[in-house]
């Protein structure tokens, strides 16, 4: 009775230990390959930041060298979306130091809080590399709500747009935003010496200049400050280009 108790013993020790021994072959990440990762709170939400260079180095140290930890159930707090030169998507779940991809194998990162820092930046403007169209929209629509003569300033932003910030998959939100008169926050550089208190945007205008900007291939400009209104000549140009487009 007891050589068989000691065996059982024996084995559970084993399974608990062989748990945590990873019997599946975590995929590391070639940091030359990747194009650009995202940070989202769900997976099917359009609110999503995109992560700087330096985040981006971090996050793939990160989970290049992560710790198996064996099958786990969580609640993912964050959805980690990478997307490689390929095309090809890699989905990560995240919740604190736990991290994991295709199913519940679960590993853990070294930094508990590296990926809510992502969600949280630490410097005092936002970046364009932050948000993404769909994201800048919803933040000048949602900022401020109020009267045409209150002050506006719907967001204030520094640094210049990346050259592939408005996408592809951009583009149909964009087109069906162009004759929205919807009143939006100006954009501002804290640079500029002028702050548009009496001034205000419609959300269409922005649409026209982020669809502009993809079809010309050139980075999106806004200057010092900027609070475009929808412009219907831009519009039935970029809206016939879209339908020949596709």
């Amino acid at each position: 009775m007891k050589i068989l108790s000691f065996i059982l013993t024996f084995l559970i020790l084993s399974s608990c230990d062989d748990s945590k021994n990873s019997i599946h072959t975590q995929t590391k990440i070639d940091l030359e390959l990747v194009d650009n990762i995202y940070i989202k709170k769900r997976l099917n939400e359009t609110d999503s930041i995109r992560l700087t260079n330096e985040q981006t180095e971090l996050f793939v140290k990160e989970w290049n060298n992560a710790k198996s930890e064996g099958l786990y159930k969580m609640g993912p707090e964050f959805w980690i979306i990478l997307k490689l030169k390929n095309d090809s998507i890699r989905k990560f779940r995240t919740n604190r130091n736990l991290i994991k991809e295709k199913n519940d194998w679960t590993y853990s990162l070294s930094d508990s809080t590296l990926v809510s820092s992502f969600w949280k930046p630490k410097y005092p403007f936002a970046k364009p590399e932050n948000y993404d169209p769909i994201s800048f929209l919803k933040e000048v629509s949602s900022n401020l709500k109020t009267e045409k003569d209150t002050l506006r300033i719907g967001m204030t932003m520094i640094g210049d747009f990346p050259l592939d910030w408005v996408k592809v998959e951009h583009i149909e939100y964009l087109i069906r935003s162009l004759e929205s008169k919807e009143i939006c926050g100006c954009y501002l550089n804290p640079f500029s010496s002028y702050i548009p208190t009496d001034n205000f945007a419609e959300k269409g205008g922005y649409a026209g200049i982020f669809i502009k900007a993809y079809k010309e291939k050139q980075k999106v400009e806004l200057g010092l400050y900027s609070c475009p209104k929808v412009d219907e000549k831009l519009n039935a140009e970029l809206t016939k280009w879209w339908k020949e487009r596709k």
